[in-house]
């Protein structure tokens, strides 16, 4: 039994934190937004989670779901992204419209991170994210990108506006797209 699955040890633990999480979050989770929970097994072994576009309100249910790897997550206002640290990030998306302060993934493993739509006061905040590789920067005006120890790859999308001077370093590849971003994985894909 592995860690998720030991969180719902019970049917009954099952049952009340599918009762508890909004119908956006069920649909999320199996497709309907049915007050029936599905069986627990599969959802908590998935590694991929998308919201796809579905502005989810909250990324609290993201904590019952440690498996999960990368993940698409959308959301308009702001985005309290507490939820989603205190675990290893293979790919994180955070999408908008939203204002995003990433000083609150300090100390989160992320490897690739993608910011799409969305506000972000000061990028300097990802130089306390641990071990970002990739970031992509789509749709949305980030200011100026501090210097990124570990960082060996940025994608400019269609419509990003950020100032890349300070973060040159010569082990950086910068892909400028003119194409809009779409994610890179769908609800079919989870």
């Amino acid at each position: 039994m592995t860690g998720s699955e030991n969180a719902f040890a019970t049917d009954d633990l099952w049952e009340e934190f599918w009762i508890n999480l909004s119908p956006v979050w069920r649909r999320v989770l199996c497709g309907s937004d049915t007050l029936t929970p599905p069986p627990a097994t599969p959802i908590l072994r998935r590694r991929r989670l998308t919201t796809d576009f579905e502005w989810v309100g909250t990324f609290e249910p993201v904590r019952s779901l440690p498996a999960v790897t990368q993940a698409l997550l959308w959301d308009d206002n702001g985005m309290d992204l507490g939820p989603l640290t205190g675990r290893s990030w293979q790919l994180l998306q955070l999408g908008g419209p939203a204002g995003v302060d990433v000083r609150q993934l300090s100390g989160t493993p992320i490897r690739r991170l993608i910011l799409s739509n969305v506000d972000v006061e000061d990028l300097s905040g990802l130089q306390d994210v641990v071990g970002l590789r990739s970031l992509a920067l789509a749709h949305g005006d980030f200011g100026s990108l501090p210097p990124l120890d570990h960082l060996t790859e940025l994608v400019l999308h269609a419509e990003a506006d950020v100032d890349i001077t300070a973060a040159r370093t010569p082990g950086l590849r910068v892909t400028r797209l003119s194409e809009p971003y779409f994610p890179p994985f769908g609800p079919d894909d989870v």
